[in-house]
């Protein structure tokens, strides 16, 4: 017992939705027997308003008949046994539906207030279940005190209003017995539903306190320690290690997917050593111009490096190359905002590459571009 307190005085947390989930699909949810009940005698009392008037009938029919048999019935044995049989038949009639809604009356209530789970985890084998030790410390349980204080209180109370609501009535029941068997039936008919509601009263008040007392149970047994919730969070989220190393390797796959479309590039703009930006437009199949790599400092290095080994001019432009690199995402086309510098850019590039020596003036390169002071994280300043 005091393992179990000191245990739950280290549950602090509030179980997490992850818990709630499992504790369910193994069949663990709050359940209260008293709704139950209060849901099979109540069904119960209505029947026997509802129809218990005809089930006296027929059962003083069936006992008139009991009582009424041929010679040939008494003499013969397989007559006796088949209008033996035919009362039992009768009878059934009268019993076995009324038995059957209370079956179905009790299965609908247990799935109050935890409602209805089908699960087969219950059913296994746990040696915790049959260990000795483990029963005498659930006997001796803080909810196993509980529980008995309050079935004991209950049983006083159901007792008592029985006995009360008897003794009441003591006099009328005595003169039952002088009455006629109709007559007799009738009035315990009436005198039985009275009782009742008393009794169902009782339990509808039990199940009224609990039902959040076993909803409480539960959300306090569930509840977490710090521990738990870490060991938890890792295996929803994975190993940190492993996430991180998982990080890496998909970083590494689309920086290679980026390097190798450099080559592919129109020109990389570069600060001149601490960024550079692939450019790449083709005008039959973007709306603007594309960034297809950027990167700063070694990997700004590597993306020159491919650049110069596959011929793709490499463009001095360093608050473009700022403004580039802070606002465009690779694989994304730039803003427009930018469209003017770069196409001053592109047409210089494309010149060049039409050039032919000796053949009109070489191309002048753009002195200054058009980069938007907010564009450029130095404001323009080189």
């Amino acid at each position: 017992m005091a393992d179990n307190e000191t245990s739950r005085e280290d549950k602090q947390l509030a179980p997490s939705q992850r818990k709630l989930d499992k504790a369910r699909s193994e069949g663990s949810v709050p359940r209260s027997r008293d709704v139950g009940h209060a849901f099979v005698l109540g069904t119960a009392l209505i029947g026997l308003m509802v129809f218990g008037p005809r089930i006296g009938a027929t059962t003083l029919q069936l006992m008139r008949d009991g009582l009424v048999f041929t010679r040939r019935q008494a003499i013969d044995p397989a007559a006796l046994t088949q209008w033996l049989g035919h009362l039992a038949s009768s009878a059934l009639w009268v019993i076995v539906p009324c038995a059957l809604v209370l079956l179905v009356v009790g299965v609908l209530a247990s799935g109050i207030p935890g409602g209805f789970h089908v699960s087969l985890k219950p059913a296994a084998f746990n040696f915790a279940k049959v260990n000795p030790m483990a029963g005498f410390a659930r006997l001796f349980s803080r909810e196993s005190l509980v529980d008995f204080l309050r079935l004991c209180a209950l049983a006083a109370a159901l007792v008592g209003v029985a006995a009360w609501f008897a003794a009441g009535h003591f006099d009328e029941y005595t003169a039952l017995a002088a009455a006629p068997l109709q007559v007799a039936l009738g009035a315990a008919h009436t005198s039985m539903t009275n009782g009742l509601w008393f009794l169902v009263g009782l339990l509808v008040l039990s199940a009224a306190v609990d039902v959040p007392l076993q909803w409480w149970r539960h959300y306090t047994n569930l509840k977490m320690t710090l521990q738990e919730a870490r060991d938890e969070a890792r295996q929803s989220d994975g190993d940190p290690m492993i996430k991180s190393r998982i990080r890496q390797r998909q970083r590494e796959i689309s920086r290679g997917r980026m390097l190798a479309a450099v080559p592919a590039a129109d020109v990389v703009i570069t600060n001149p050593t601490h960024f550079a930006v692939a450019i790449r437009y083709d005008e039959t199949a973007m709306g603007a111009p594309r960034v297809v790599a950027k990167g700063a400092d070694h990997l700004a290095a590597r993306i020159r490096e491919l650049a110069m080994d596959a011929g793709v001019p490499l463009f001095e432009a360093p608050p473009l190359a700022r403004a580039l690199y802070a606002h465009v995402e690779v694989d994304r086309e730039i803003p427009s905002a930018l469209y003017t510098a770069v196409a001053q850019v592109l047409a210089y590039v494309f010149q060049l590459r039409r050039h032919v020596p000796g053949r009109g003036a070489f191309p002048q390169r753009p002195d200054t571009l058009p980069v938007p002071a907010d564009m450029d994280p130095k404001g323009g300043a080189e």
